[in-house]
């Protein structure tokens, strides 16, 4: 083996013991060996690099013992090693959260953005990353990345199209990176909430499921696709734009998905159907909670819509599970129910899944978006991940 060989086998193998440290609740050097079958020495050998370097955390003698009866020092990666930025850059709202790269929440902020242009929100988001990035907040980088989830395409860390922002002239990550040097990453904010399910195991099946779709209802409707394991973009970021899907033809033109059954267009649909102002998610709600037999036959539609986007999603893509994120389900989880009974209607032998990630209705994309920008400081992507909620 010539020398450039044994660097890419050694590099290999260190982040293997960085995967495996990552994910391990707890560990030791000797069952590091024994997982990942390599030899104690080299293990021994990238033990002193990763601790020289304060990835690893000593949690103490455990209970078992090595070989010749001694208690084994139990480690794992150092939760207190740095923490990222991550941005959910919604229509009315700018979410933002400082998590740690082992997947903790450290902080949270929300901000109304409502009626802001996209560089006006740019001005709020340089705002959290000066308030946070000179304070290590207990960790030893420090901040390491940025993440930005974007409602609409991305390409190459590029926004290629929103329907909620004009982006035409204003480069996001060069913006950002006028107050911070570490990197910046633009995601959709579907295939952030896919990434989210899949790194955080949000879900309570044992089983791991490697192929799964988030389908995001919210302003709009994007589906973040996972497929054996990895993030699928498509063609120019474009994959999982179902929202744009085309119901029918009209005389004004076609009639798409998010136009019937995103928030904004059953919100504007209400007002059409009673003459009276629907401002918010909270006042639909509220209408729904009367019993106004109104709201009632608009979300009959709005469930049979749903299920009819799920049926055709499990059709094309055949995944394994298919997460629904809606506010409207977090506030009238009864509709969770209404759409899988009408989805078996339209395919009674379907074996895929459908499943409401409650928890993550609002974190999805923050956390996502944290753990893809994780992945690529660390160096592990396309390696399984297990990030932690506390």
């Amino acid at each position: 083996m010539d020398k450039s060989d044994q660097i890419t086998t050694r590099d290999h193998n260190q982040r293997l013991v960085l995967q495996a440290l990552f994910n391990a609740k707890e560990t030791s050097r000797a069952q590091l060996a024994v997982d990942l079958n390599l030899h104690k020495s080299t293990i021994s050998s990238i033990y002193r690099d990763l601790d020289e370097l304060q990835f690893i955390e000593d949690l103490g003698e455990g209970t078992t013992t090595e070989t010749g009866g001694r208690k084994a020092k139990m480690i794992r990666f150092n939760r207190q090693y740095g923490y990222v930025i991550s941005f959910d850059m919604g229509r009315h709202h700018l979410r933002m959260a400082v998590v740690r790269l082992s997947g903790e929440v450290m902080f949270q902020a929300l901000d109304n953005v409502d009626g802001m242009s996209v560089a006006e929100v740019i001005v709020l988001m340089k705002g959290h990353i000066k308030n946070h990035k000179d304070r290590s907040h207990g960790t030893k980088e420090g901040l390491m990345g940025v993440a930005v989830g974007i409602h609409g395409v991305v390409d190459e860390n590029k926004v290629v199209y929103s329907p909620f922002f004009d982006y035409a002239d204003v480069d996001v990550v060069s913006e950002l990176n006028q107050v911070t040097t570490v990197p910046v990453i633009l995601e959709n904010e579907a295939n952030a909430a896919a990434v989210y399910i899949r790194d955080y195991h949000d879900y309570f099946s044992r089983d791991k499921y490697d192929s799964l779709i988030a389908l995001n209802i919210h302003y709009g409707i994007g589906a973040g696709i996972i497929i054996k394991g990895q993030l699928y973009h498509g063609m120019q970021g474009r994959a999982g734009e179902v929202g744009r899907s085309i119901v029918k033809m009209s005389a004004n033109g076609p009639i798409r998905v998010e136009d019937l059954y995103s928030e904004d267009a059953m919100l504007e649909r209400l007002a059409i159907l009673t003459g009276q102002q629907v401002i918010n998610r909270d006042v639909f709600v509220n209408f729904a909670k009367q019993q106004s037999s109104v709201v009632t036959r608009l979300l009959d539609d709005w469930v049979i819509g749903i299920a009819q986007v799920t049926y055709n999603i499990i059709q094309t893509a055949a995944p394994q599970v298919i997460f629904i994120h809606s506010r409207f389900i977090a506030e009238m989880p009864e509709l969770l129910g209404r759409v899988v009974l009408a989805y078996q209607k339209m395919n009674p032998t379907s074996e895929s899944e459908i499943l409401f990630a409650n928890r993550s209705v609002y974190q999805a994309t923050l956390l996502g978006g944290a753990a893809i920008v994780t992945r690529k400081v660390l160096d592990l992507n396309n390696l399984d991940l297990k990030f932690k909620h506390q």
